[in-house]
């Protein structure tokens, strides 16, 4: 994947400042607490308006679906200022509809304030992925890459056990309060402390920068990897979204306990992450092919969801989520360090192309599977087709790359 030189070219750095990735991978620890938090606070939310679990997870997906939709249009714009500025003004908005879906009082309003902290995220999100690419050194940057996810699996490790024991004794509320506090606080931070960066803003007229980020799209192998992370986000996710109302009907779990099965999905995500990051830079150290792993991690996350949805012994179904989780956390760790290491100048805008299909396939795997009978034959079956068409896209992704290719 080609892209335009640019004045947004910089040197590349010769030493990985891992203190400055840590801050600004901190906000993944809010971004990832949030995205699992709903799963285990499902059944709450639903008795707390009176609706059906399918009927309440529109907290979850009406965030995903307008992060989605805004992500690429927001990338215009925030590119054209420096990382650490689109990376504050994100958290400040994010803490804004966080504390507001702990105090509105109604369903709908609690939905038109995940629309704003989605807007929150939308504005947040690609800056952290890019600056950790931009600022890595260049034999260290599937290890940056790697660190962003395993900040953002943290949060189902620490945040969402935490959340759902929080709840558990008081009210699901209480855990959006903390997440708003926390986004405020680290907002603060990384606008007072992050540092100067090397590169320098977009300059370019909107319609030239519009014209870059549409450009992608007439790249197959662009095209092909943006569908496969759709599927996967939508074969994982959109399906955990479920697991608390699935495990809470099957099992009999309460609030805590399905807090813990987040910590334990959490550390699978935490394992893959890692793991995955490391295998890209070997991979690259040995001109391997990055989409053949793709391909290998889509197998595991579809045959693991099956699993995962279909066991009637809860260990079986656990250890179907947590290997599901690992294997999609590596999935994605390749898959944005592909984009990131092919896209060039234009790194942020095939980024929030790709954060769109993430949150897009959540939102449109969740209101999919919403529509479906909970744990019944035709829920495992659209859990189970999402992984399927998981494996196809990478396929097709493969096939275009080649089988000797890293990128």
């Amino acid at each position: 994947m080609g892209a335009r030189p640019a004045m947004t070219m910089f040197a590349a750095p010769t030493a990985t400042p891992w203190p400055a990735h840590r801050m600004a991978a901190s906000l993944f620890l809010v971004l990832g607490t949030d995205m699992f938090i709903v799963s285990p606070l499902l059944p709450q939310i639903s008795a707390t308006f009176e609706v059906s679990s399918g009927e309440a997870s529109v907290v979850g997906w009406s965030f995903s679906l307008v992060y989605a939709l805004l992500s690429p249009a927001v990338a215009l714009i925030t590119n054209r200022f420096t990382r650490r500025s689109a990376m504050w003004f994100g958290a400040a908005v994010f803490s804004v509809g966080a504390l507001g879906v702990a105090l509105m009082p109604t369903l709908g309003l609690v939905v038109a304030a995940r629309v704003v902290a989605a807007v929150g995220a939308s504005v947040m999100g690609p800056p952290v992925w890019s600056f950790a690419t931009e600022t890595a050194a260049p034999h260290e940057v599937g290890k940056a890459v790697a660190g962003v996810a395993s900040t953002f699996a943290a949060g189902q490790i620490v945040g969402v056990p935490l959340g759902s024991l929080i709840a558990s004794f008081a009210s699901w509320r209480w855990a959006f309060l903390g997440l708003g506090v926390i986004a405020a606080g680290l907002a603060v931070l990384i606008g007072r402390r992050l540092g100067a960066e090397a590169r320098v803003p977009e300059k370019a007229r909107l319609r030239v920068a519009l014209g870059d980020s549409l450009g992608l799209w007439r790249q197959s192998n662009f095209s092909f990897l943006v569908m496969a992370n759709f599927f996967a986000q939508a074969t994982r996710y959109a399906t955990y979204t479920f697991a608390g109302a699935l495990l809470f009907t099957q099992f009999e779990l309460d609030t805590a306990q399905l807090g813990l099965v987040g910590t334990a999905v959490g550390v699978g995500s935490l394992i893959g992450a890692s793991t995955g990051g490391r295998l890209v830079d070997w991979i690259h150290a040995r001109n391997g092919s990055q989409p053949l792993l793709n391909l290998i991690y889509a197998g595991l996350m579809t045959c693991f969801i099956v699993l995962a949805t279909a066991a009637d012994n809860l260990w079986l179904s656990l250890i179907g989520w947590v290997v599901t989780f690992a294997a999609g956390a590596a999935f994605v760790s390749n898959g944005q360090e592909m984009l990131t290491h092919s896209a060039g100048t234009n790194r942020a805008y095939a980024l929030s192309w790709n954060n769109a299909a993430l949150y897009g396939g959540m939102a449109v795997g969740t209101f999919i599977l919403g529509l479906v009978p909970l744990g019944e034959a035709p829920f495992v079956a659209v859990a189970g087709a999402l992984g399927l068409l998981t494996v196809i896209a990478s396929v097709l992704l493969w096939r275009r790359v080649g089988t000797g290719a890293a990128t």
